[in-house]
């Protein structure tokens, strides 16, 4: 109770910081630098702003972010979660991309009921020292909103509230730098990002920030992701597309997490569903059932936007200082890759006890302590006493026995490997020799808003679904879940004197936090590469002001 009383009033402040008027939900994605080169991984901080008296306790919890081309083409796209004001992440760009002006494009799955105009782009600069093409230059492409219309007020808060004080203005390659920062502004802290690399590399970025207002009347088909990443779609009649409304939805999420969700569907046959916060890629099972329409088909939406745009494209027109400093850095960037190829930290797996969703259940039969039998029914009627095996008018079905009168009203849930299997005859005609154990939860089980008379599951020697015919209005689905962090090991700086530190980003820190008249030491070290170097320091206060300060030093 008492930490949920200090969430509120801190809510209840922000909301007092930010004003009394209503504000769009918006974004302002920073990156680490302007420039790269091809297969380099770009870091990223959005902060974000939630619309406020939106009569809402919650808003978006899910950031997408794609690295895109002038005119839309995605060629990496990732999810990462909104935290406390904002999200962070990174995303890694192809290889092999013709040199020239790219975007990040931002956005929650709210925005997207205003469509891309109200989405957030973020350019940079691509360059590949193996591709001689460029991009096409066009730079009177569509730009989706007027600087007025922005999110976050032009108005900037001055250098001067925000002191800086490295500790030499000069270093030697290698050598650790500090900076002491300290906020001067009274009242109101501040959020930022503090970025170290060459000077220039900080350099002609655009940032096209409007947001997507609140109040959308007639525009709200997209529900905003208030819990995590969702799957939506829609339930309808194969033969003639017409809506199946209250159909029960199931998903089944394949592999170790071993878990499932169901829901009903809106009377417009419409469903939604929220994920735990799984990472990388799952493969998911979804299927449907409806007692009175049997040719069933599932409409998966997309979860990245598919809009179509047209941003502008500049030309590769570079100062001699930046054309030196850019060729320096695809050299670094060539080493970096043969030095510190760039890894993914993959979550382990747990394989223990493969239990499924419902925990613990009520009693277990393993086939093998038995002697063999036929078939899967005769199983059911000799050795599983709590699955009654019924026949209604040449149909068959099971119930589950017990005490409590619920089970004789729900039917139960039946499943194999976790999948939903909807076609009693299917089951039985599985050969038992396939089949590991089955597991019963005779006791009434609700899931999602859906109560089930008990669970009957079956669980295979192989983890094959006993190679049965799954249902026909089943999709197979290769979801994307929240972003897997990419593992820089030269993040730090490199210890090994035999080894090259040509880091094109020193430091890179996306959430620094400071109060009121509050001093924080930020240390990094230098690279061996001599030249001139910019700390670059950007963020907002809860004001919506935006904030910047550069500092220039040199490495000998």
């Amino acid at each position: 109770m008492r930490y949920n009383t200090i969430i509120t009033i801190a809510l209840l402040g922000f909301e007092l910081l930010l004003g009394a008027r209503d504000r769009q939900e918006g974004l302002l994605l920073l990156t680490d630098r302007g420039h790269y080169i091809s297969g380099e991984s770009i870091h990223y901080r959005a902060f974000y702003m939630e619309p406020g008296e939106s009569g809402q306790s919650s808003w978006s919890k899910i950031l997408y972010v794609e690295l895109i081309l002038p005119n839309g083409t995605p060629l990496a796209q990732g999810k990462v979660s909104i935290e406390t004001a904002g999200a962070i992440g990174s995303i890694a760009i192809p290889e092999g991309l013709s040199s020239g002006t790219y975007y990040l494009k931002s956005y929650t799955r709210w925005m997207r009921n205003c469509g891309p105009a109200d989405f957030v782009y973020t350019s940079i600069r691509i360059y590949d020292p193996y591709n001689d093409e460029v991009l096409p230059v066009d730079s009177t492409g569509w730009e989706p909103k007027a600087a007025g219309e922005m999110l976050f007020q032009e108005e900037a808060q001055s250098p001067d509230m925000l002191d800086c004080n490295l500790d030499q203005n000069q270093y030697g390659s290698r050598q650790e730098a500090m900076a002491e920062l300290t906020w001067n502004l009274p009242n109101e802290p501040i959020n930022l990002t503090v970025s170290v690399a060459r000077a220039g590399l900080h350099s002609g970025q655009t940032y096209l920030r409007p947001g997507c207002q609140a109040e959308l009347p007639g525009r709200n088909e997209v529900l905003p992701e208030t819990k995590g990443i969702s799957l939506t779609g829609q339930a309808v009649s194969a033969s003639d597309g017409s809506l199946a409304p209250y159909a029960t939805i199931y998903v089944t999420v394949l592999g170790a997490e071993k878990d499932f969700f169901c829901n009903y569907s809106d009377s417009a046959g419409r469903f939604y569903f929220t994920f735990p916060p799984y990472k990388g890629e799952r493969e998911l099972f979804v299927s449907t059932y409806h007692s009175s329409i049997d040719d069933l088909e599932l409409l998966i939406n997309r979860d990245f936007s598919q809009d179509v745009l047209q941003l502008p494209s500049y030309g590769m027109q570079l100062e001699d200082s930046l054309a030196a400093v850019i060729t320096e850095m695809s050299v670094n960037a060539q080493i970096s890759q043969q030095y510190y190829p760039r890894e993914v930290t993959i979550p382990e797996e747990d394989k223990g006890d493969e239990m499924f969703f419902y925990g613990f259940p009520t009693s277990t039969i393993y086939f093998d302590d038995f002697i063999r039998l036929p078939n899967l029914e005769e199983y059911f009627v000799e050795v599983v006493p709590q699955v009654a095996v019924r026949k209604n008018k040449g149909v068959r079905r099971l119930a589950l026995l017990g005490n409590h009168p619920d089970l004789n009203i729900y039917p139960p849930l039946l499943m194999i490997d976790g999948v939903a299997i909807f076609d009693v005859d299917a089951v039985l005609a599985v050969s038992p020799r396939l089949i590991q154990r089955v597991e019963i939860v005779n006791v009434p089980y609700i899931r999602g808003n859906v109560t089930f008379g008990g669970i009957i599951s079956l669980i295979s020697r192989d983890n094959d679904l006993g190679y049965i015919d799954l249902p026909s209005s089943g999709l197979l689905v290769n979801y994307r879940m929240l972003d897997i962090p990419w593992a820089d090991s030269s993040e730090e700086g490199v210890s090994d004197s035999s080894l090259p530190d040509v880091r094109n980003t020193l430091y890179w820190n996306p959430n620094l936090h400071l109060e009121p008249g509050q001093s924080q030491k930020i240390s990094f070290r230098t690279s061996d590469m001599i030249g001139e170097y910019e700390l670059l320091i950007r963020g907002y206060d809860l004001s919506g002001k935006y904030y910047e300060k550069q500092q220039r030093f040199t490495v000998e």
